[in-house]
């Protein structure tokens, strides 16, 4: 199981008291897998740590600590822009038209290796995918777990993320057990975004989180191997193509685009 480098050199303080605890227990998280400074109490906050990782307000959070940071980075599927999109016709998500195109299946497969804050997910499985969404960084695993954990309690949301099975690891590791998929997805995060792209402030405490994915050419060539029917890729609109092989077709926004690569 690969843990981002970036994770593991980056300060971060958790507070384990009961309650958080006791929902790591409920997800079936192992505590050993957060490397930050564990304490017991926010009076014992260690100052020089730029994140605290806790639960407030029944929600697995990691907030920032410097003043003007923003809000915590939280993943709920009932409220803001998520929430919003998941409740219009997600066929109009240029995401949507990418993976499926014309097939209008309910039920095609779909492993997103690159699971973030789960929103490509839940906008998937909105559309009827049935999800496998990988994530390899234990902290964004954690909120992403929490997030669809709350959501399964939620009688408006449960058939939707019952759509999504979510695994901890690398990609080629974590979904070894299923031999292919329909489609494949990929949003690794790139050195070369530009600042434009990271605007919202919840996007740059979630950058220093994950670092970048170095070995997107490794998780491109696999997304080829198990793909069936095509794999697609998020890429800033401008940028480059991935290992500079050109897509079949792509599907462009304003600020970003999915190259589709057509299997079979």
């Amino acid at each position: 199981m690969k843990i981002d480098s970036v994770i593991q050199n980056m300060p971060y303080t958790y507070l384990c008291d009961d309650p958080f605890l006791q929902r790591l227990d409920t997800l079936g998280y192992a505590r050993s897998n957060l490397t930050g400074v564990g304490i017991e109490s926010a009076s014992a906050l260690v100052h020089d740590s730029p994140y605290l990782l806790s639960l407030t307000d029944q929600r697995i959070q990691l907030a920032a600590q410097a003043k003007g940071a923003g809000n915590p980075v939280v993943v709920d599927f009932s409220c803001g822009a998520i929430g919003f999109r998941g409740s219009q016709n997600v066929r109009q998500e240029l995401l949507v038209k990418a993976v499926l195109g014309r097939d209008k299946r309910a039920a095609m497969s779909v492993l997103d290796m690159t699971g973030g804050l789960g929103r490509d997910s839940y906008i998937l499985a909105c559309a009827g995918c049935k999800v496998t969404t990988t994530e390899r960084n234990p902290v964004v695993y954690l909120l992403l777990a929490d997030g669809l954990y709350r959501a399964s309690l939620d009688s408006e949301l449960m058939s939707i993320v019952g759509n999504i099975s979510l695994l901890f690891g690398d990609a080629r590791l974590s979904a070894e057990k299923v031999c292919s998929y329909d489609a494949v997805y990929l949003d690794p995060m790139f050195p070369e975004r530009s600042k434009s792209a990271l605007v919202k402030k919840e996007m740059r405490v979630f950058r220093d989180v994950v670092g970048t994915d170095a070995d997107v050419n490794e998780l491109f060539t696999y997304a080829l191997e198990v793909a069936t029917k095509k794999v697609v890729v998020k890429r800033p609109r401008k940028s480059s193509y991935v290992m500079d092989k050109k897509p079949t077709y792509s599907v462009e926004g304003r600020s970003s685009r999915f190259d589709v690569y057509q299997r079979g």
